[in-house]
């Protein structure tokens, strides 16, 4: 197998040097598309999933998503034509034509020969729009294919024709106008004038009579092929879409550094914060058998979703320069539209109108209903439990009633002291202060699991993926974009320090916390939207890494530690109020949390 890493450095080398800067004329030429594709050729990458002793790289499905995010963030046009070519040398290999796949996949790595696919067409229900007739020797085509890629650049290309029996035939036919007296004619319309990527030549092949021999015919595929094979690739298509959004936050950090204006800064921060997360979430997602259609589905439609927005702040950033056709911001903005649509199922457009349209993106009124609310804050005082090395907390008189008509205090304390929260800048260099944070992300349902009884057996447990199954089990599952908060009995130690931290003879700490693989699992597989707990931290008191801090807090998420009162709180139908300082570039903050609860008590 290739190395893969280097394989990505020399192609990224490739595009920022030959590709990125002429991306605006890829997109409209495709003299400059055919040139940027050879290129790709000249570095053997245009067979990347197909085995060495065919010829191509072998690399593994994550390194090719990778490498399609890559070029989609230089040029979608691109991204879009050589993406044609690798399915096609990936049908081949998977095609029994051993002479076929000899003929044509030891060239298909360098570009030697170049193909594309028609068979889209297969997602439509009605009428076929191309059908074979079996013949002797082959099969007889008729029809036409609505949209196929790369005239004028592409040699061949793989169409699919219905059978009678609603199996569907495979097969290599040229891709330029062909005429024979008793074997049929292909002809091409005109390429279509598309909104964006135009440079790609996308036409209308046309079929009359065709004969097609056996010894061309790739496959044959069972009925409804098509669609079994659109679920199980459902995220395959998601690498071009996140390209497009690594491409539109490239614009939107070079708007920044050049108009130093602190709320570009902060939308930097906040989107290219989510594209890490929903890029990590996609990638875990792939290699996850176990995830339902349903999640996969809200994941395409959430990084179509990711990718308009990050185009449309791209543009935004850019203000009227990008009315511009060839600034980067339109192209970027025009061929996140075409990504929205590529490969598009019924199943991906209605999963894309429902991100799209969700109550929480809209200015539809919210409404909290409770029965009661409960403080989730301990008191602060100077005798409170403190991290080691931490500030103390100081009070001092500076108005009295008799004196000054009036009674007032200073106090001081570190920015993790008492009930608090803490912000991405704690353990992440790029992530923002307590002030960013969006003030509805400080309103958010809760539920709270209860691990008492493993902890007083154990104090150094942590929370794992069993217990959340355990607690799903009772209560349903965890809600998305909700706080979990952790109940382990700690607070009943809260007016004891030395009990509270629970240090050893070494100085080491012993609490309960969240394990890193139930966080993992919380983020990942029920997207929450952050913890809490009773303890000093979210970590165990033996984590000296803070994992579960550093993987929360990749985005601005809520992380609440030393809270109070939670026996008093259900396992679920909870609302968090969030009150925090707005301390500039604040690591974190005291918090005054409250709990509002639905139901009776």
């Amino acid at each position: 197998m290739e190395d893969q890493p280097n394989l990505l450095s020399i192609a990224e080398s490739y595009l920022r040097d030959k590709v990125a800067t002429i991306a605006a004329e890829i997109d409209s030429n495709p003299k400059a598309l055919q040139n940027a594709l050879k290129g790709l050729g000249e570095l053997g990458v245009l067979a990347l999933r197909i085995p060495q002793e065919w010829g191509g790289k072998g690399v593994s499905e994550e390194t090719f998503q990778s490498f399609q995010e890559l070029i989609a963030k230089y040029s979608g046009a691109l991204a879009f034509l050589q993406t044609q070519h690798q399915s096609a040398a990936g049908m081949l290999f998977e095609s029994k034509n051993a002479s076929l796949k000899q003929e044509y996949l030891p060239r298909t790595s360098n570009g030697q020969v170049l193909l594309g696919v028609g068979f889209s067409q297969l997602r439509r229900s009605g009428r076929p729009l191309i059908v074979a007739n079996p013949v002797e020797g082959g099969y007889v085509l008729d029809g036409e294919v609505p949209w196929v890629t790369g005239w004028g650049i592409f040699q061949d290309f793989i169409v699919a024709a219905v059978l009678p029996d609603g199996r569907a035939v495979f097969g290599m036919v040229p891709f330029v106008e062909t005429y024979r007296n008793s074997d049929g004619a292909i002809t091409f319309s005109q390429p279509m004038q598309l909104t964006a990527m135009t440079s790609t030549n996308t036409v209308t092949a046309n079929l009359n009579k065709w004969f097609l021999p056996v010894e061309l015919v790739v496959s044959i595929k069972s009925a409804g092929w098509i669609h079994e094979n659109d679920k199980k690739n459902v995220l395959r298509a998601t690498g071009l879409v996140l390209g497009c959004a690594s491409a539109g936050i490239d614009i939107i950090e070079a708007a920044a550094i050049n108009k130093s204006l602190s709320f570009i800064n902060k939308a930097l921060t906040l989107l290219n914060s989510e594209l890490a997360q929903c890029r990590t979430t996609i990638r875990k997602a792939q290699g996850n058998t176990a995830i339902t259609l349903t999640e996969k589905l809200q994941l395409r439609a959430w990084s179509i979703d990711l990718a308009v927005r990050i185009a449309h702040a791209a543009v935004t950033v850019s203000s009227g320069a990008a009315n511009y056709a060839h600034h980067a911001a339109q192209r970027v903005y025009r061929e996140a539209l075409v990504f929205t649509v590529s490969g598009q199922t019924t199943a991906v457009m209605e999963a894309t109108l429902e991100r799209l349209t969700r109550p929480q993106n809209s200015d539809r009124e919210k409404t909290i209903t409770y029965s009661r609310s409960i403080h989730l804050s301990h008191a602060i005082d100077p005798h409170i439990p403190q991290w080691p090395g931490d500030p103390p907390v100081e009070f001092e008189t500076v108005a009295a009633l008799e004196k000054d008509g009036y009674y007032l205090r200073r106090f001081s304390l570190g920015e993790h002291s008492a009930t608090h929260i803490n912000a991405p800048n704690s353990f992440h260099a790029t992530g923002v202060g307590i002030d960013k944070y969006p003030a509805e992300s400080l309103i958010a349902p809760a539920v709270v699991i209860d691990i008492r009884d493993k902890v007083a057996e154990r104090p150094d447990y942590v929370l794992t993926i069993a217990d959340i199954k355990v607690w799903e089990a009772q209560h349903g599952q965890i809600p998305p974009n909700s706080v979990v908060l952790l109940y382990t009995g700690w607070q009943d130690k809260w007016f004891d320090s030395n009990a509270f931290l629970n240090s050893d003879m070494e100085g080491v700490l012993h609490f309960p916390g969240f394990g890193s693989e139930a966080t993992e699992f919380l983020l990942n597989e029920r997207q929450i939207a952050g913890v809490g707990i009773d303890t000093h931290g979210v970590d165990s008191g033996q984590d000296t890494t803070f994992t579960t801090n550093r993987l929360v807090l990749e985005k601005p998420r809520i992380v609440l530690e030393n809270l109070t009162n939670l026996e008093q709180l259900p396992a679920k139908g909870i609302t968090l109020f969030i009150g925090v300082l707005g301390l500039k570039d604040g690591s974190g903050s005291p918090a005054a949390v409250m709990g509002l609860v639905q139901g009776p008590p």
